[in-house]
């Protein structure tokens, strides 16, 4: 592999001049270890001004990852002259062999593992290990016996992963039905009011915080613990720093793997949950519901910028489970999330996950809105049928491709299959009774005597069935091209 020349990669203290400098977790400042003075970059992600975005604006350290590309860089020391060889896809810096200067990466590289912004650690690890404790109980008679015994809050790990953090400037626009109750009936029939609806506003997003690791996007809950990791946001990002290496110093880090074109979806979804959800806190009128029948968000502009975020970090790998369990701390606000191996574990983790729609800044503007009453009615249910204004469909909890099957049957069939858990049985149970019916018709058949015709005709009932399961299994499909129609959310980016 070629090497590259660099800056000299130096960072010094501002009060003596020293290179070796390290984070000081007390105070989530940088520190000079030779003269102990404490300093820090000022903000380097400043809020405001997503209405001004147009087009996609992607700072350096978001750039596409280039495959293949150089990333050894080559310095030579002031000091004494020496030429030091930094692989920067195993560290950020490295230190003179002679005269012991520390050197760090300070231009951006195009293998995902130079940021633009950097939020530093603020818990102790004195204090991660309490929290580890505190999250387990290890007098519960339900917990794995292997695990509590090898478990050790020692080990917990300061690990800095790779997130990308997105302004928007978009513009969302929905139609559909809301129906309201009219009256105070406890029990059905319930009369209720049918307005035909329409919301149209700006909506800007300011820190929309998604994950950029390929590995980390996989938050499937039956087969990993990575929505545990997912679950401890919100950050605040408004305070990160520009990145400067020294904050890595004694922190493991995972490099990004993941570039802004895959991550546009994602954000698209979530971006469009955040508008569901202001629609229906500002709506409470409708206490049937509201059924969208179209929901389109038009991205005007963006801003994306790489960023590593701080994590305390317990794993546990049992001998005989393949899977990893992780209790994850958020390292600037303390936010603790757990998942341990209990006895007879089923595989299945805790549904924990990051909520977006309700945990990401943004505002609405130039709203336009729009009630026109249709209709009165009676109905035996206390919801408006396909109700769909509560819907996450930007969620990465129970893995990419299943979340949108789920969401593709709740718009068809109504809104009663709220997880990939409850789907999985309901569709289960359906097999059962089909089966169960067919050889019912087997076991008339040999029961029942001959007409002499040699032909017994049933008609299949399985046909409503059989496209449930189509419908279910179309999550394998993803929304190509911006637009799924069955869905009914379209987006253009």
């Amino acid at each position: 592999m070629a090497e590259l020349s660099a800056k000299n990669g130096l960072n010094r203290c501002p009060q003596c001049g020293g290179s070796d400098i390290a984070t000081d977790t007390n105070s989530g400042k940088l520190k000079c270890k030779t003269c102990k003075t404490l300093f820090d970059a000022k903000s380097d992600n400043t809020a405001g001004g997503m209405n001004a975005l147009k087009g996609d604006k992607v700072h350096e350290g978001a750039a596409d990852i280039v495959p293949g590309e150089d990333v050894v860089l080559t310095f030579k020391c002031p000091a004494c002259g020496a030429e030091v060889v930094l692989n920067t896809e195993e560290a950020t810096s490295a230190s003179c062999h002679w005269c012991r200067h520390i050197f760090s990466a300070n231009e951006k590289m195009p293998n995902g593992a130079i940021p633009d912004l950097v939020l530093p650690f603020k818990l102790t690890k004195e204090e991660a290990i309490e929290k580890v404790r505190d999250a387990v109980d290890l007098d519960s008679p339900a917990l794995n016996a292997e695990f509590k015994e090898k478990f050790n809050p020692e080990e917990v790990r300061g690990v800095y992963f790779p997130y990308m953090i997105i302004d928007l400037n978009s513009h969302w626009t929905s139609d559909g039905e809301a129906q309201k109750t009219i009256g105070e009936a406890t029990r059905p029939p319930f009369e209720y009011e049918e307005y035909l609806i329409s919301r149209e506003f700006d909506l800007l997003v300011d820190d929309l915080t998604v994950e950029s690791s390929a590995n980390r996007l996989n938050q499937d809950t039956y087969v990993n613990s990575n929505n545990i990791i997912n679950a401890i946001l919100p950050y605040d990002t408004e305070n990160a720093v520009a990145w400067n290496a020294n904050y890595l110093r004694g922190f493991a880090s995972e490099r990004r793997s993941v570039d802004t074109n895959s991550l546009k979806e994602v954000v698209a979804l979530q971006a469009g949950d955040m508008a569901r959800r202001k629609i229906k806190a500002d709506s409470p009128q409708y206490d049937r519901g509201i059924h969208w029948e179209h929901e389109h968000l038009k991205v005007n502009g963006s801003k994306w910028k790489a960023a590593y975020l701080p994590v305390w970090l317990y794993s546990y790998k049992g001998e005989k489970d393949s899977r990893i369990y992780y209790i994850a701390i958020n390292a600037r606000t303390g936010e603790t999330v757990g998942c341990v191996p209990t006895k007879g574990d089923s595989g299945k983790n805790i549904e924990a996950r990051h909520h977006h729609e309700n945990e990401t800044r943004f505002e609405i503007q130039n709203l336009k809105a729009k009630d026109v009453f249709s209709k009165k009615g009676k109905s035996y249910k206390k919801e408006i049928e396909y109700r769909n204004d509560e819907r996450v469909i930007g969620s990465l909890s129970h893995g990419r491709e299943e979340m949108l099957g789920v969401e593709r049957n709740r718009f068809r069939n109504g809104a009663n299959y709220t997880s990939a858990k409850s789907s999985s049985i309901v569709m289960r149970i359906v097999y059962v009774f089909i089966w169960l019916f067919f050889i019912a018709i087997f076991l008339l058949v040999l029961l029942s005597p001959s007409d002499g015709s040699g032909s017994h005709s049933s008609s299949s009932s399985s046909s409503h069935d059989s496209s449930w399961s189509s419908s279910y299994d179309s999550g394998g499909s993803s929304y190509s091209g911006g637009s799924d129609s069955s869905s009914g959310f379209t987006y253009d980016w």
